[in-house]
């Protein structure tokens, strides 16, 4: 009985692990791919000849979205500041780690 125990708590701890890993691993790997996508207004601007001209990251932590209030829900904010011409736009992509979602929006800026 005892040995059968030991075996279903290591078996236990186990797919715990797993589990951990998966969750944490695949919750990262999908965002270069999103990434990528959510740029496109970005790159799309640089194809018409923008240039980044500045690139700054930063983490936001905010309180977690029920069922998971106890858990800190980060906001990664890269903000990109492009220039042609004279001109310049500000394009601020936003990842939220609760909502699994990402969002671009470009706005003009004075120099």
């Amino acid at each position: 009985m005892i040995a059968h125990q030991t075996s279903s708590l290591n078996w236990l701890r186990y797919w715990s692990i797993v589990a951990a890993v998966t969750f944490f691993a695949g919750g990262l790997w999908p965002t270069a791919g999103r990434a990528q996508l959510d740029e496109q207004e970005v790159y799309d601007l640089t194809q018409q000849g923008w240039r980044i001209a500045e690139t700054i990251e930063r983490q936001e932590t905010r309180a977690g979205i029920a069922p998971y209030t106890e858990l800190q829900r980060v906001v990664a904010v890269t903000e990109y500041r492009l220039e042609k011409a004279g001109a310049v736009v500000v394009c601020e992509m936003r990842y939220d780690s609760q909502r699994d979602r990402q969002s671009t929006q470009c706005t003009p800026s004075n120099p």
